[in-house]
């Protein structure tokens, strides 16, 4: 952040005081690097000068100011950009004919909550989306109501459409608890406990009380179907490594009393002893425990053919649920499944259970070494002893470590180096460092000496050194991913040999750690391996759909439809349509500069020209991708030559940890030429990562070439891209490798906003893209070419010339309804015995297209005076008429500061046009 001093003006109100000096923030927009001045030609510095300020306390802005009037047009319905959806009359582009019937997979109640919808008769699958992406909060669990009635909308159907339902909650089951009584549902809902927490619970849409044929399926085998119904080989082994799955009693007592609506692995077998335990007698361990036993990790094998597929348990370990299950999280993290135990890793050093990623992208820090430019290097220390240890396919075999995850866990440690000599907290984000390795064609040497994120002396990027606990979070990560690896090649390959299979599909959690992946696709000699784009728990609607499609050739069973014959496109969520974007452009409209562009080949030369120019780009085509990783529909593409990108992505466009990778989208014919991939590549068409699933090393001759997609252990994350998979952005890298000579473009997924899912809609991606404050130069959305429109102040104040006549000035409005709130903080005195306060105004427009849900919408105020023109700006005053109205008032008052009026009508005005611009620049208002 950049730090502009500006002093302020003592309005003599009558209502309000404010200090003689505040700390203006200035977006990362303003710095040298993002290219960007908002402001235009007002000059930033304001003379230095002490104003006497009176002892004044009250409200923070005149409500008379603010009130709309009759006339004003300010109420939320009226709001000019906001569409009108009762306009809205386009016909879904994924509708089908109104006599198709669906069967839907559901991921339900769980988190990741996730519905896919497939045609009955004929097997092709017409959508899937998760429910974060509609909710805008990640992980969404709960009930689909919300999801069922969007699915039928896109589909133009109504619920009579839905012939058969497969469905799965891996905490608990589903028909027998929670929806064999719709009135019990209501009246938690009434309550608000249980799932009635949330609107929908008891809605038919949820329940989906029209549809007779519902069953539940277990969680590890609904995993394994969404890998073998779709991976293009005819058998193989499919190995499902997980936190935890369904509960051993749960899958027994469905056995034992043949209950019809709840498939299992123990549903499949002739014998439940033909299925391999760990433990062995989990039978007897099951009777006398205290809680119960999940699935950990299992394997199946398969076999189809056009018109079956069947699927065989033939291995199974249990994890004991060793603390209560009505703990947080379902005492999870107490679990010794391999993904409970990774997990834990990442609730240690983050405190948040499901960024696993995270872990794996900080593990190869480890044997990095800094100089601390003082009188040593940094470097973190080796854990000795292994937390994972031992094979899981044999009875007390698996031998695990907890106690460096014990304790005060890392993200809540606070060491004396995240302090300076004052005592002053320096060190807030206590992950935040890369390598500092940087080439000056990296930066600009000429960059604003005032950004603070640069060295003085010559423009360079500070050092971002980690601190003691990152240290100790690199060598957690490198053991735990260590061991992870480790003890899962040597189980893969056991289940290899055990089963006789040459071609391996990956599901659970656990897949989604594309080291490990890499090392088993490589190493173990399998001749193919097939990892959806959905390994996770949003997968599990997939493979109940495909349970509701194809049954298993194991079980008597009506005829089938004809089973997949190629993996499904993980392009599968809604199509917006081009109505939806003019309407969210339109929503936006005062901030944004949009052209029309109808030739591909120009959107095409548009982009690469921006991202071989250094330029951050957004990319938002067609319909979204299924799954955790963007795959070019939504996404943030850059560069991969320029090494400073990494930091600049990092801290200002996803606002996140500078220690973190970026993945590459790389031509498939061109990978092998740039990354180490193996030798089954070659059977693969080198396509061997299309979802982004696989880590590589990249050669060290093009390391230097690419320095912005190659971590720091000369690893890669790439998704290989092939002209059937996705035409447009085939195009997009073939012609960005025709302008330089490299045949892929950085990508990142499109969410800019902490802790928010990858966008879905069109209003996503704008709201997305103002959030990133310019530091992405361009959103494509559709055939629109999007771009931030800076503040004119010459608009604003009638100054600017079309056709030699002066414009009329502009008159600030609002985007919308605001309300305010205030916070004071009282302290100590300062030192000559007055009391010391703090007060904090913060603003709330939920119609504003930067409104985030997430912290409530509150946006800090620098001051009074930015409270108070924010409610002046109603569209029908001027610059003008402000300043009328605020000198009028400080000469009732008699505040005389200055020897002449026109020097403190100077500084009221730049005060004035430089929150204006602020305000502008946040959406909060438009002239």
């Amino acid at each position: 952040m950049i730090y502009h001093t500006i002093p302020t003006l003592t309005l003599g109100l009558g209502i309000s005081a404010v200090s003689s000096t505040l700390a203006f923030t200035a977006s990362p927009s303003h710095d040298a690097a993002i290219r960007h001045h908002i402001i235009g030609n007002v000059n930033r510095r304001c003379p230095q000068r002490s104003i006497p300020t009176n002892p004044l306390f009250s409200t923070p802005f005149d409500l008379d100011m603010y009130d709309p009037s009759e006339d004003s047009e300010l109420d939320a319905s009226s709001n000019p950009f906001q569409p009108d959806e009762d306009d809205v009359s386009d016909l879904s582009p994924l509708a089908v004919p109104p006599d198709t019937e669906l069967v839907l997979g559901i991921n339900k109640y769980s988190h990741d909550t996730t519905i896919c919808a497939a045609d009955a008769k004929t097997g092709k699958v017409l959508f899937a989306v998760a429910k974060e992406r509609i909710t805008r909060k990640k992980h969404d669990g709960g009930n689909i109501a919300g999801l069922v009635e969007l699915c039928l909308d896109q589909l133009d159907l109504d619920l009579d459409s839905v012939v058969r339902v497969v469905m799965n909650n891996h905490h608990h089951r589903i028909l027998p608890f929670i929806e064999q009584n719709p009135d019990h549902m209501e009246w938690e809902e009434g309550l608000g406990i249980n799932g009635g927490t949330e609107d929908g619970y008891s809605d038919e849409y949820n329940i989906l009380t029209t549809v007779e044929d519902k069953i539940e399926m277990s969680h590890h085998l609904a995993h394994a179907y969404s890998a073998a119904s779709q991976c293009p080989f005819n058998e193989g082994m499919v190995v499902v490594m997980d936190g935890m799955g369904e509960t051993y009693r749960t899958m027994k007592r469905a056995a034992d009393l043949d209950d019809v609506t709840y498939v299992s692995d123990f549903s499949l077998c002739v014998k439940i002893e033909d299925i391999q335990f760990v433990p062995s007698d989990i039978e007897e361990k099951a009777k006398t425990s205290y809680f119960d036993w999940r699935e950990a990790e299992s394997v199946y094998t398969f076999k189809k053919d056009k018109a079956r597929l069947e699927m065989k348990p033939v291995f199974k370990r249990f994890t004991q649920e060793n603390t209560p299950p009505s703990l947080y999280n379902h005492g999870f993290e107490n679990m010794d499944s391999l993904g409970a135990v990774y997990s834990r890793s990442s609730s240690h050093i983050f405190g948040d259970w499901n960024a696993c990623g995270k872990v794996m992208g900080l593990a190869p820090w480890k044997g990095h070494v800094w100089d601390d430019g003082k009188s040593g290097q940094l470097t973190a220390g080796i854990l000795e002893d292994p937390i994972l240890r031992g094979a899981l396919y044999k009875d007390d075999e698996l031998h695990i470590n907890k106690s460096s995850m014990m304790g005060m866990p890392l993200i809540s440690r606070v060491d004396p180096d995240m302090f300076d000599d004052e005592g002053n907290m320096v060190r807030t984000k206590r992950y935040d460092f890369d390598d500092n390795n940087f080439e000056e064609s990296d930066y600009d040497s000429s960059a604003n000496d005032e950004d603070t994120s640069k060295n003085e002396e010559d423009g360079a990027p500070k050092k971002q050194l980690p601190v003691k606990v990152a240290l100790d979070a690199i060598s957690l990560a490198s053991r735990i991913q260590s061991d992870l690896e480790c003890v899962g090649m040597d189980f893969v390959k056991q289940m290899k040999e055990q089963t006789g299979q040459t071609n391996l599909c990956l599901a659970g959690g656990v897949a989604l750690n594309s080291v490990l992946n890499g090392r088993l696709s490589r190493e173990l000699g399998f001749e193919n391996t097939f990892i959806p784009p959905y390994p996770g728990d949003d997968g599990i609607a997939i493979g109940c759909c495909a349970y509701g499609l194809f049954g298993n050739g194991n079980i008597e069973q009506e005829e089938t439809v004809p089973l997949w014959n190629e993996a499904l496109s993980p392009y599968l969520g809604p199509l917006p349509t081009d109505t939806a974007m003019q309407e969210a452009i339109e929503w936006a409209a005062p901030w944004l500069e949009v052209e029309t562009v109808k030739d591909e080949r120009d959107r095409i030369d548009i982009l690469v020209d921006e991202i071989s120019s250094g330029g951050v780009v957004a990319l938002y085509n067609g319909r979204s991708e299924l799954g955790p990783r963007a795959l070019g529909h939504r996404s943030i593409l850059a560069d991969p030559r320029k090494k400073g990108l990494v930091r600049f992505i990092n801290e200002f466009v996803k606002k996140r940890e500078s220690f973190r990778p970026f993945a590459p989208s790389a031509l498939a014919e061109e990978a092998s030429n740039w990354f180490d991939l193996g030798e089954y590549a070659a059977a693969a068409d080198n396509n061997v990562s299309p979802y982004m699933s696989i880590t590589a090393q990249v050669k060290e001759s093009k390391r230097d070439l690419i320095p912005a997609v190659t971590h720091v252990d000369g690893s890669s994350r790439l998704q290989t891209v092939t002209p059937e998979a996705e035409p447009f952005y085939y195009r997009l890298i073939s012609a960005f490798y025709k302008a330089t000579g490299v045949p892929m473009v950085l990508n990142t997924s499109f969410n800019t906003l902490k802790s928010e899912p990858i966008v879905e809609t069109p209003r996503n991606a704008i709201r997305s893209f103002l959030s990133s404050m310019g530091t992405i130069e361009i959103l494509v959305m559709g055939d629109y070419v999007i771009r931030r429109k800076e503040a004119n102040v010459r608009t604003l104040l009638g100054e600017e010339q079309k056709s030699g006549l002066r414009t009329q000035p502009s008159f600030p409005r609002r985007a919308g309804v605001a309300n305010y709130k205030t916070t004071f903080s009282a302290g100590n005195d300062d030192g000559d015995g007055n009391p010391m306060s703090d007060s904090v105004t913060l603003v709330q427009m939920p119609d504003r297209p930067m409104h985030n849900e997430k912290d409530g919408g509150w946006f800090e105020l620098l001051d009074d005076l930015e409270g108070q023109l924010l409610g002046i700006c109603d569209g029908s005053v001027g610059v003008n008429d402000i300043m009328t109205h605020f000198s009028a008032l400080a000469e009732e008052e008699g505040q005389q500061q200055f020897d002449k009026i026109t020097e403190y009508d100077q500084i009221l005005f730049e005060n004035i046009i430089r929150r204006l611009v602020r305000l502008y620049e946040h959406s909060l208002i438009s002239w």
